[in-house]
C-alpha cells in the first residue's frame, strides 16, 4: 500500500464539508468517539459522531475511530470498552479502533496500569470484532507502555515533527497539523502506511462480513513478520521446528531469533494447508492453532 493521508476529527472542528476533504486528497478520516460530559461525570458520544460518520462514509473517505480513554482505573477501561461497543453497533469502518492513550494521570500510574489498560480495551474490541489498536505519543508510548504490549497491538504514533523517531512497529503516524479546505481552523493530520481497509475488510471485521468464497484471514492484528528480532519471534520459530519435527510442515528452520525467510515461507505453508489466506505473518490465532495440531501429534 502506498502511504495516504488522513485526518483526525472531533466536535471541535465545527461543520466540516467531508467531500472538500476528499476533493483536497484525503483519503480518510478517523473521529472522535466519545467525550467528557461534565455534569454526568461520564463519557457521552461525540455531539458530531453520529453526523461525521455518516457525511465521511457519504464522501467516500475512509472512516475510523479513536475513544479518548478518561479512565484511572482498570474496571473503568473495562466500561469505556463495553461502552465502545455499544456505541459502534450497526457501523462499518475501514480503520481501526483507537484506543487513546495520553492523560498524565493514567501515565503517573506507571507501566503497569497502562499495560492493563491497553489489553483491557484492545482485548475487549477484538472479541467483539473490532480491529483495534493504541494511539500515543512516541515519548509516553515507550516509557509507560511494556514492549511486549506494544508488540502485540496495531500502533498510531504521535510525534509533531518532520520525522517519526519511533523505532517500534507502526500503521500510522499522527506528524502535526494542517490547513484542509472543508475545515475551518487547524486540523490534526496523518499519515497511513498500512492498508486497513483490506486488511478489515477480508478479515470481516468492523462491522464488515467475509467475502463469499474468499480465504479466511487467520490474524488481523499485530503478527510477527518479516524481519522481526525478538524472542517471541524465537518462540514462534521453535514451534515451527517442532511442526517440522512432527511431519506437519516441510519447511525447516534455524533457532535464531530473527523472522527470517524461512520462517514466513514455513508460516506460509501452514496457512496453505489450514485454507487461510497466505500472508507469512504469524499472530495469536495461528500460534494458538499451530499449538493444537502439534498436540494432537504428540
Amino acid at each position: 500500500m502506498s502511504t495516504v493521508q488522513g485526518l483526525d476529527i472531533s466536535s471541535c472542528q465545527s461543520g466540516v464539508d467531508f467531500k472538500k476533504v476528499r476533493s483536497a486528497g484525503y483519503s480518510f478520516v478517523i473521529l472522535r468517539l466519545n467525550e467528557w460530559d461534565r455534569n454526568k461525570k461520564d463519557v457521552v458520544m461525540d455531539s458530531e459522531f453520529d453526523e461525521y460518520y455518516k457525511a465521511a462514509k457519504a464522501a467516500g473517505l475512509g472512516v475510523g475511530a479513536y475513544w479518548f480513554t478518561y479512565a484511572n482505573t482498570v474496571d473503568y477501561v473495562k466500561y469505556e470498552a463495553d461502552t465502545a461497543v455499544k456505541w459502534l453497533k450497526g457501523r462499518q469502518l475501514d480503520y481501526p479502533v483507537w484506543f487513546d492513550l495520553e492523560r498524565e494521570e493514567q501515565f503517573s500510574q506507571g507501566m503497569s496500569f497502562c499495560d492493563q489498560a491497553v489489553k483491557t480495551f484492545c482485548d475487549t474490541l477484538e472479541k467483539a470484532g473490532w480491529f483495534t489498536g493504541v494511539y500515543c505519543s512516541t515519548y509516553w508510548y515507550t516509557k509507560c507502555v511494556s514492549a511486549a504490549v506494544r508488540e502485540r497491538y496495531a500502533c498510531w504514533i504521535a510525534e509533531w515533527s518532520s520525522k517519526c523517531s519511533y523505532t517500534g512497529s507502526y500503521g500510522m503516524w499522527q506528524n502535526g497539523t494542517a490547513r484542509v479546505s472543508g475545515i475551518s481552523g487547524d486540523v490534526d493530520h496523518d499519515y497511513c502506511y498500512t492498508d486497513y481497509p483490506s486488511i478489515i475488510k477480508s478479515a470481516g471485521l468492523n462491522g464488515y462480513q467475509t467475502p463469499s468464497g474468499s480465504e479466511k484471514l487467520l490474524d488481523s492484528g499485530s503478527c510477527y513478520k518479516l524481519g522481526e528480532t525478538t524472542v517471541g519471534a524465537l518462540a514462534v520459530k521453535e514451534l515451527l521446528r517442532l511442526a517440522c519435527d512432527c511431519g506437519l510442515t516441510s519447511v525447516k528452520v534455524n533457532d535464531s531469533k530473527t523472522y527470517d525467510a524461512d520462517a514466513v515461507k514455513a508460516v506460509k505453508a501452514l496457512q496453505k494447508a489450514w485454507g487461510c489466506q497466505q500472508t507469512g505473518r504469524a499472530g495469536a490465532n495461528f500460534v494458538r492453532k499451530l499449538y493444537a495440531e502439534i498436540k494432537k501429534k504428540l
